[in-house]
């Protein structure tokens, strides 16, 4: 007998075999047993996770012998000519390259006659999604009425490619990719079974590499016997695949934690000289950074965790180094770099580009960090909340995920009543290329502590009374305490014609914002149109500022006397001291109206 590669000698033989798809198995199992098989299945998944073989096993268990069975014996004529490929009665063909609808026909001629030495007629047809419209439509008339004791199984990746007509005759299971502690259980169970010695190492990144799949992991396996002999090394897996070490992805961690561009760029440069696939280390970064998230959220020890034993607490001990803010920022920014390596040319600008974005995304505080300080007022910077990065992220720019713009935006409270932007530019910023828009970040003034609702001033009211904006509200408030107080931020109530108009102040202009869903105007609309016995439209508005404020802010002196305001404030001072920038522009908000 020729020689048999590992993925087709350990292929599966029973259900019970079949590794991380139970709730596939248990259902098929069942249906054996009770004899309520159907006529037609559609198996889906990923490659490799055991599709076409459970249709296998499937035609076995019900032409074995002892059969039905649910475990068929693997020793009679019937499961071995279908373990072989040799049956006359499970017919497997190839829909992507038997797509056509003369094909299809003569499948249709097969299967009217009686299955000629076993039980029952198996058809599978792999890649299902690949038939055209006209084979499916032949199809779809056997599926409607199928001959007696033939069963069809179509495999695909694509289920949703299949026609809806046959999806809705047919059973449907899906079967999900494995996991890296199902895949690494079974190369050590295959290893064992083949007197191979391989370290834990190479078997993390043969699992990692086969990204879900059984057949893919077991083809690595035998691409690494081929290539290392019966003892398998960490380190001639990772030359034999182009991975990259792991402590080529410390030193990235480590790069990142100080902030040293150099180190950083100093990896590409290496990897260039040995000509590894530069690709290649940043999805290996990918999966490094995804496990350092998960080490952060969920604990070294959480199954989520592509990893051995003894690689865990190394990620641990990285993953304290971050927030988790910031693993997820750096996560972005790698799966953005690795999209820019897939569609552009020269790699090696691209990823130095990234690895450059992950320095500089290291050093900014956190969002949370920034607001706390510009609600509580502080004006110099202020101590950060214990965070390891504080010294280094003083200066920082806040780069967009895509790219830096030229500049930032900050709303901050001239007078009462009015907005004013200031454009800040930072020496940090780079032109942003045409294509991309420039980044904009609104930072408002803390709103002033409001009263209890029981002390706070009623709003104004315009063409309706007050008792019936008072009841309006009451009723909101009794069916849903959040639109209740949505609606006690209000300002002003006007009611012309069939339009009942819901002011808020422009500093509340967030609550306006809120009010807009259209499932939150309806429960309003619903509630103000009973309360007021006729129907009405509800909508939400600013109050408009006042117009001499307006023609101040529009003059030349007026703008000179608000940027020497603005220069003088606090929250204004405190930017530009985290970010570095200047005050290039002042300007009134249009949008309050």
């Amino acid at each position: 007998m020729s020689y048999q590669v590992i993925a087709r000698k350990w292929r599966p033989q029973t259900f019970d075999d079949l590794v991380g798809q139970q709730h596939v198995t248990d259902t098929l199992k069942n249906a054996i047993k009770n004899d309520r098989v159907a006529h037609a299945y559609i198996f889906s998944g990923a490659r490799g996770v055991g599709k076409t073989t459970a249709a296998r096993i499937l035609a076995k268990a019900l032409n074995c012998v002892k059969g039905p069975t649910p475990q068929p014996c693997g020793e009679c004529d019937s499961c071995k000519e279908i373990a072989a490929g040799t049956s006359l009665d499970v017919i497997e063909i190839d829909a992507a390259s038997n797509r056509g609808i003369d094909q299809i026909r003569e499948l249709r001629e097969m299967v009217r006659y009686a299955p000629a030495a076993s039980r029952s007629k198996v058809v599978i047809l792999d890649e299902a999604h690949m038939l055209t419209g006209e084979a499916s439509n032949a199809l779809l008339k056997t599926l409607e009425e199928p001959p007696d004791r033939v069963i069809f199984v179509m495999a695909t990746t694509q289920p949703e490619d299949l026609v809806d007509t046959i999806r809705s005759r047919s059973q449907h299971f899906h079967f999900r990719a494995l996991t890296f502690a199902e895949i690494t259980g079974r190369l050590e169970e295959i290893a064992r079974k083949e007197d191979l010695k391989i370290e834990a190492g190479a078997m993390a990144v043969i699992a990692r590499m086969a990204e879900g799949s059984l057949r893919d992991a077991l083809s690595l396996l035998e691409q690494a016997r081929a290539y290392c002999g019966n003892t398998i090394t960490d380190q001639e897996v990772r030359e034999l695949l182009g991975v990259v070490p792991d402590d080529a992805l410390e030193e990235l961690v480590g790069a990142i934690s100080e902030g040293s561009a150099d180190r950083a760029l100093g990896l590409v440069h290496t990897f260039q000289k040995e000509g590894r696939n530069l690709q290649h280390f940043c999805r290996e970064a990918i999966r490094h950074m995804r496990n350092l998230l998960i080490a952060r959220t969920c604990g070294a020890d959480s199954d989520l965790i592509a990893a051995t034993a003894d690689q865990r607490p190394a990620l641990a001990k990285a993953a304290a180094l971050f927030g988790e803010e910031d693993l997820t920022r750096f996560f972005q920014i790698l799966l953005e770099t690795d999209d820019d390596l897939r569609r552009k040319p020269d790699p090696r600008v691209h990823l130095e580009m990234g690895l450059l974005r992950l320095i500089n995304a290291s050093r900014l505080a956190p969002l949370e960090e920034l607001l706390a300080e510009l609600k509580s007022g502080v004006s110099g910077g202020g101590a950060n909340t214990g965070a390891p990065r504080s010294a280094a992220r003083a200066g920082a720019s806040a780069p967009s995920s895509r790219s830096t713009a030229p500049g930032f935006m900050a709303a901050v409270p001239a007078q009462p009543k009015t907005e004013t932007k200031v454009q800040f530019s930072s020496p940090f910023a780079a032109p942003a290329p045409p294509a991309t828009v420039a980044a904009s970040t609104e930072v408002k003034q803390a709103p002033v502590a409001e009263e209890p609702n029981s002390t706070r001033a009623a709003a104004r009211a315009i063409g309706i009374s007050q008792e019936r904006v008072a009841e309006i509200k009451s009723t909101i408030q009794a069916q849903q305490k959040f639109l209740g107080e949505l609606v006690e931020q209000s300002s002003l109530w006007e009611l012309e014609g069939t339009e009942l108009r819901i002011y808020f102040s422009p500093e509340k202009r967030s609550f306006a914002e809120m009010m807009e869903g259209r499932e939150t105007l309806e429960r309003i609309r619903n509630i103000s149109s009973k309360v007021l016995g006729r129907a009405v439209r509800v909508c939400a508005k600013l109050e408009a500022v006042e117009a001499a404020t307006a023609s101040a802010a529009r003059s030349g002196s007026g703008t000179q006397e608000l940027r020497a305001q603005f220069e003088r404030h606090p929250i204004v001072r405190s930017m530009l001291q985290r970010f570095g920038g200047k005050i290039s522009e002042v300007k009134r908000s249009q949008g309050d109206s």
